[in-house]
């Protein structure tokens, strides 16, 4: 049984200078292409006469989550305990396991100001994707999703894995934050989104525009999902979508649509088929909670029950607790047992099959997608922008320009600690009048100096033998803030060289260093990284920051004015 569940800060006490310093400004990296040794091994092979029969088959996966009478997951069922049936007909179950989620122990409470890539374990397998979609949101009812998505995400257990999706406006479909078990980097990240008070059609608001901004904004939402189905594809597990919407009747019920829509059912079952193949649940939450009910409530209503059921998911509304539904979806995706089946036919002719499955213990409830469209998981395509990772990138040739791009997942291969505050010594006579590749747009904003203080092992580090027993490394330290948007606002890169002797290796004593960096005021999310250009172990790690309109110090309005 596949299971996660069987599963002070240091002193500073050396010197050391900087030997070299160059400000980049990081971009994003190209995607790599590798060949498999499989297939590289082929080609070396001599080429043979012998005809080949080549034989292939699609594997149906399933996800189900079981509970007993009171609602609570049921564990230790096998693979015998489970029939399944596609289109009626008994299958033979190919591959079976469980997962579920275990309690992880919170992190220690650093000082303030204080920050560590340290990262506490997965607490499951699952990673979650909470989409607030204001297109699909009455503008009076998008703080309320705010808030209790922050409210949430403010009290989850250590290690939920979370990314935020956001929808504001007709086209904009973006994310916000990628996958990360950072409860204050998830929240400055929801604060960033904004409101859309625009897309619905407004009282009085001509039946032609009416209908034609409707037709967009179900355009863009199958788009969406389409898009969040490609990218997650390649993350492993299931990933539960929890999407605050209020219905989208106009799609998923053709009967309903209005007459002037164009009809989507077609488009919505290919993104039924592409989230089925990329292991996705949807869990749609209605913000609304307790309302008196408008005359589209039922169709909305059973429009969320629609889309929940044909992706394994649960609709959650009627209720003013938001947070109690994000819970238990979290909780409800966390805990579950995974089959596959090699169903009949062997074509992904995007054809609807049904799915039936039986667990051979009375009085248990199974939660599974009952039913999919053959759609071929091999014609996804990545759009550009929108990435998704679970894993930090691979740094190859002391390159870290993926490694420091906005909201990659931590690198913890090499750990430190940093120390993040607004700098309060005056500026030395040889400084520069701006410290860090500022972006041309702030050239004429106040800026507040930062100081990163970081605290690394020695004992971490990789070194070449020098004279005298002693023991030479290089260290590279990056600094890279992006704004609400994620663009780059400034960056920092400096090369240390250092030769330590015996004791300080030995005792893996922590070593001292320091970087400034000059922001403007605002929502920042910074990322920090250090590479060890010895053994190419990297550590990153990405903080909000709020910096105040006003500098912290003389010397910090000293730096805006020389900047102007």
């Amino acid at each position: 049984m596949a299971s996660l569940a069987r599963r002070a800060r240091s002193g500073f006490s050396a010197f050391l200078t900087v030997s070299a310093m160059v400000c980049v400004a990081f971009t994003a990296a190209p995607t790599a292409l590798c060949q498999s040794g499989a297939a590289a091994a082929n080609q070396a092979l001599p080429q043979s006469n012998v005809p080949t029969i080549k034989v292939t088959s699609r594997e149906t996966l399933v996800d189900v989550t079981v509970t007993d009478a009171k609602g609570n997951p049921v564990h230790g069922l096998t693979r015998e305990d489970f029939t399944v049936k596609e289109d009626g007909k008994v299958q033979p179950i190919r591959s079976f396991a469980e997962f579920d989620s275990e309690d992880v122990r919170e992190p220690v409470k650093l000082p303030p100001n204080i920050y560590s890539n340290r990262q506490p374990p997965p607490a499951s397998n699952a990673v979650n994707l909470l989409w607030l979609d204001f297109r699909n949101i009455p503008d009076l009812y998008q703080m309320r999703a705010k808030k209790e998505a922050k409210r949430y995400l403010q009290e989850m257990p250590a290690g939920t894995r979370v990314a935020i999706l956001g929808s504001s406006g007709p086209t904009s479909f973006r994310i916000v934050q990628g996958v990360t078990a950072d409860s204050a980097l998830l929240s400055a990240a929801i604060d960033t989104l904004q409101y859309d008070t625009t897309s619905a059609p407004s009282i009085g608001e001509g039946i032609a525009s009416s209908c034609s901004k409707l037709q967009q904004i179900n355009q863009m939402t199958l788009e969406s999902l389409n898009q969040i189905a490609t990218d997650v594809a390649g993350i492993k597990g299931r990933k539960n979508l929890i999407w605050f919407m209020t219905g989208i009747p106009s799609i998923t019920d053709p009967a309903w649509r209005q007459r002037c829509l164009t009809d989507c059912f077609p488009e919505l079952k290919k993104a039924y088929g592409l989230l089925a193949a990329a292991q996705v649940a949807v869990f749609p939450i209605d913000p609304r909670g307790l309302i008196a009910p408008p005359k589209t409530y039922p169709q909305e209503l059973l429009s969320m029950e629609s889309v929940a059921e044909a992706t394994g998911g649960a609709a959650f509304y009627s209720n003013n607790d938001l947070k109690a539904g994000i819970t238990k979806a979290v909780e409800t995706g966390s805990d579950y047992y995974t089959l596959t089946y090699v169903p009949p036919g062997t074509e992904y002719d995007g054809r609807h099959h049904t799915i039936h499955l039986e667990a051979d213990q009375p009085g248990l409830h199974l939660t599974y997608r009952d039913e999919y469209y053959a759609e071929d998981p091999s014609k996804m395509t990545t759009t550009a922008g929108l990435t998704l990772a679970t894993l930090p990138p691979e740094v190859s040739g002391g390159d870290m320009k993926a490694a420091m791009s906005r909201s990659m997942p931590t690198s913890s291969a090499l750990l430190f600690y940093v120390d993040v505050e607004p700098g309060t010594t005056p500026a030395k006579p040889d400084d520069p009048p701006v410290m860090g590749t500022l972006d041309a747009r702030f050239k004429d904003k106040p800026l507040t100096r930062y100081t990163f203080s970081y605290s690394i092992s020695a004992g971490q580090l990789a070194y070449t033998n020098g004279p005298n027993a002693t023991h030479n490394g290089s260290l590279e330290l990056d600094l890279a803030a992006y704004d609400a948007d994620a663009k780059l606002v400034t960056g920092l890169s400096q090369t240390i060289t250092m030769s330590l002797n015996d004791t300080t290796v030995a005792n893996k004593q922590p070593l001292n260093f320091s970087q400034q960096l000059d922001l403007p005021a605002g929502q920042l999310f910074v990322r920090i990284g250090v590479l060890d250009h010895t053994s190419n172990k990297v550590g990153t790690l990405e903080i909000p920051l709020t910096v105040g309109k006003k500098p912290a110090t003389p010397h910090a309005a000293a730096a805006g004015k020389a900047s102007n």
